[in-house]
């Protein structure tokens, strides 16, 4: 017989997101919770992103006068995962998430906001939203706030904040990339918030919190108002059961082996497996890396793992929410190579010097165009993101700033640079009359406005990293200037999207369907209800949390199903 160091009603697995809003529902329906979080510090993947959620029908689109409906969102959402997705999940998801979002706003201090414009990723699918409303990212939070519970919040990494030291949320750094003097007002006046903020010297970084570092802000004090607890330093290692249902968890707690009864239930929220490399190697198409990923470092597959040592099925595992990385020696996590792709005056390039994808389309697709493309004959792992020194001047490239020091950076091989095109694609081994010839068409395209082969800013998710200034097409503008610039990229990612199977309750499956009882999943340890695809930014942590909020229903016996 299992002796219990401590008990409670449930336990969830995990700190991100779907972990937290599980808690905070859990607690309000009248269960003893408990949060266990393998890391030194809270907020797992969700601290780490940009802390938007992709909600159809959401209360903010209705007060901003948006309109959205069940049957618009099913039949986007049907499209894209191409039917592998039953439908009472994806009803499920669709439903439950703005109920999600309106009880949080109602009853915790996490707060949202539109952020205008941000467009579904497939705007030309029928059910989107091309004028954007269903992505809705967390209202800023200040680190006062927090207190003496600051230092253990997961924060973003410094690269993703501008000069390393601002904190942006997605609305005004989409303002950031307009070069019209208005835009650089616009610009100007976001900075200053900073610059001309004297309690900033207080802190080691912005005390501004967005982002999903905000987010988990919010959440965490939300969980203190109810006085949750959550322990940092506690890893799972193993599910414990009685008759084929889940009763608790053995877990390492510092240097001690603890076990931990749940009598309602146990949450996996754990993340997925980007830093995996066996797994990654043994379920993810070649060539694979957990060197690539943005994910978080704590993020090794383990509640998978006891899920599926306990009979649980899987699903995805050979997939990931894909984004194009850079690597820079010495910094803990790959640059996410977002806004670089997507901006006039950049082109992406395999070895033979041809382009592959639509820069500026979802990011998503770029690394699934770029697998695609890369085969025995043709080379596309790494790609070459290749810039003028126009771009360079006015935009990021990976680690290097606008009229920042190129130095460091072609020292330690990151960043490429030459007087001509055919010179720097013999630098990075390129084929040099191929991207001679390939810069020559794209030119032409960008001054035409028209990019017939891979439809770059033809649509409004293309165009919201964008250029306004830049006419006629915002995404497009000819490198010509020397000069010339190359960064690597690879097919890294924001973690992996594959795991446990679950049905609409969140309840974790074995191979026959049957749910495992007391034993439930969200968020990256499970199979993503979003298939292949990747409807929208938010669609992540989204149905985390979501999915977290139906498991906490229904472990309290208050689902409106059996």
């Amino acid at each position: 017989m299992t002796e219990w160091n401590h008990s409670t009603d449930l336990l969830i697995v995990g700190s991100g997101g779907g972990g937290m809003t599980a808690a905070l529902i859990a607690k309000d329906k009248g269960m003893d919770t408990l949060i266990i979080e393998k890391g030194s510090q809270y907020g797992g993947s969700t601290s780490l992103s940009g802390g938007a959620i992709w909600i159809p029908n959401n209360i903010l689109m209705k007060k901003a006068g948006i309109t959205d409906s069940t049957d618009e969102a099913l039949r986007y959402l049907k499209t894209l995962t191409e039917s592998k997705i039953s439908e009472d999940r994806l009803l499920a998801y669709i439903s439950k998430s703005a109920e999600m979002v309106a009880y949080l706003h109602e009853n915790t201090q996490v707060r949202y906001k539109i952020v205008p414009g941000y467009a579904d990723y497939y705007p030309n699918v029928s059910g989107s939203k091309p004028e954007g409303g269903r992505t809705i990212e967390p209202v800023p939070l200040h680190a006062s706030r927090l207190g003496k519970l600051l230092p253990d919040l997961l924060q973003i990494p410094l690269q993703t904040l501008v000069f390393r030291k601002i904190f942006l949320d997605a609305y005004e750094f989409h303002q950031m990339f307009d070069t019209s003097f208005i835009g650089r007002l616009k610009c100007l006046k976001v900075l200053l918030r900073y610059f001309l903020n004297p309690k900033r010297v207080f802190y080691k970084n912005d005390p501004h919190l967005t982002l999903g570092t905000g987010l988990v802000g919010r959440f965490r004090l939300s969980l203190q108002d109810r006085n949750i607890p959550l322990w940092l330093n506690t890893a799972s290692k193993k599910l414990i059961t009685d008759n084929e249902r889940v009763i608790g968890v053995q877990a390492k707690k510092g240097d001690q082996t603890i076990h931990i009864r749940a009598k309602k239930g146990v949450i996996l929220a754990a993340g997925g497996f980007e830093h995996n490399k066996e797994m990654r190697e043994k379920y993810q198409q070649q060539p694979i890396t957990n060197e690539w990923t943005a994910g978080n470092k704590e993020n090794t597959g383990d509640a998978i793992q006891m899920g599926m040592e306990i009979g649980g099925d899987i699903d995805l595992m050979d997939d990931a929410w894909w984004m194009s990385t850079t690597l820079v020696p010495d910094e803990k996590y790959p640059y996410m190579i977002l806004v670089e792709r997507t901006l006039p005056g950049s082109i992406i390039v395999n070895a033979d010097g041809k382009r592959f994808t639509n820069e500026s389309g979802p990011y998503i697709d770029v690394v699934k165009d770029q697998y695609a493309s890369h085969n025995s004959s043709t080379k596309s792992i790494p790609a070459y993101l290749i810039v003028d020194h126009k771009f360079r001047r006015n935009f990021p490239i990976g680690p290097v700033m606008p009229y920042g020091s190129n130095e460091k950076f072609i020292k330690n091989g990151v960043l490429k640079v030459a007087d001509t095109i055919k010179e720097l694609a013999e630098m990075c081994g390129i084929n040099p009359d191929g991207l001679q010839k390939e810069i020559e068409t794209f030119n032409g395209y960008a001054v035409a406005g028209k990019d017939p082969e891979f439809h770059r800013g033809e649509n409004p998710i293309d165009r919201y990293y964008s250029d306004p200034s830049v006419k006629p097409n915002s995404c497009l503008a000819p490198l010509k200037k020397p000069p010339f610039y190359a960064i690597k990229l690879y097919p890294g990612d924001l973690g992996t999207k594959g795991g446990l199977k679950t049905d609409s309750r969140a309840r974790v499956l074995r191979e026959d369907s049957s749910p495992i009882e007391g034993l439930y999943a969200t968020g990256n340890c499970a199979a993503s209800v979003m298939g292949n695809t990747y409807p929208g930014a938010g669609g992540t942590i989204g149905p985390s949390m979501t999915f977290g909020y139906i498991a906490a229903l229904h472990a309290a016996g208050l689902s409106d199903e059996d």
